[in-house]
This record gives structure tokens, sequence and C-alpha cells, in this order.
């Protein structure tokens, strides 16, 4: 694992450790509208080694009156200021959800079909992931024409694949032994 990412999980763990569960949702909202203000110039900066610490504080102050923040995450992010650890702020952000995810019982799948499938059947797999896991699933729905025809479903470190894509790769590696 990449040194950003475990500073930055670091840090993303400490915020979900102060929150109470009815607060993490809304703290990961702002830590999302935080995220979709930088773009790589703003990373490229919080990173700069050129750039004094000083500077890059009052930028992110700026951000966080911006989004009007709340104080736990005005700690956090000060604290990563002042360790010049900003430019870790995606990682950060991607790190925070998961302990959100996992603190509130929450699963991300992710379902690829070669066609448009409709809201019923992804209801349906969701209600079944959801089952299996024992957790409330979040469903995103990915096109991917090259599967042919049938679906992957990615859940965690799970995949079960249907795709006619690797039922024919399959027949091809069976025919050629």
């Amino acid at each position: 694992m990449r040194l950003e990412v475990r500073v930055a999980r670091r840090y993303a763990k400490a915020l979900a450790d102060v929150l109470p569960d009815d607060r993490l949702e809304k703290v990961l909202e702002e830590v999302k509208t935080i995220g979709s203000l930088l773009d790589d110039r703003v990373i490229k900066y919080f990173k700069s080694p050129v750039v004094p610490p000083e500077k890059k504080r009052s930028l992110i102050e700026q951000i966080l009156e911006k989004v009007g923040a709340s104080e736990e995450l005005k700690r956090v992010l000060l604290l990563m200021a002042q360790k010049d650890r900003l430019g870790t702020l995606r990682e950060f952000a991607s790190e925070f959800e998961k302990f959100v995810d996992y603190r509130l019982g929450i699963i991300k799948a992710e379902i690829t079909t070669a066609t448009e499938i409709d809201e019923e059947t992804v209801l349906k797999i969701k209600s079944k992931i959801e089952e299996i896991f024992g957790k409330k699933a979040e469903i995103s729905v990915k096109l991917d024409p090259s599967l042919i025809g049938g679906f992957v479903v990615r859940v965690a470190d799970k995949v079960l694949d249907a795709s006619i894509k690797t039922q024919l790769e399959n027949l091809k590696k069976a025919i050629a032994d």
C-alpha cells in the first residue's frame, strides 16, 4: 500500500472515530463537497514543497469556510495542513468513505452489463446481494458492450462473472485442452 494511502487512512480513521453514527453521513457529504472543489492543480499546490505551509493552510481554511464544514472535519484538515499532508486529500476522502460505509453497514456493488438493464433487475440483484452479505447495498451499473451478453457483479473482493464473453473464453480453453 502506498504511503499516501496509509497516511490518509490514519486521518480518515481519526475523523470517523470521533463522530457518532448519526453524524457520519453529514460529514461524508462535507468531505465529498471539498473533494469536488479539488482539481489536479489544487492537489499539486498542496503537494508542492515550494509552497509554504501557511499558504496551504490559508487555502484549506477558505475551502472549509465556503463549505461550512463541521468542527471535527476542520480540526482534522487543519492538522493535516500543519503536518503538510493536504496532498493526500483525495485518498483521505476515499478512505473516510470506506470507514463510513463499514460503520453504517453499507456494501458497494458494481454491475457491468453488455446492454441497459431495467430497474426491476437491478433491484433483484441488489436484494440478493443484501441477503448474501447482510448489509445494505449501494449499486452502480456500468455498460461494457465487449461482454456480448450477460453480466458481471463485483462486491468487495468477490466477482460473479456470468458474461457471454467469459463463457466463450472458457469454451475456447476447454476445446484447446
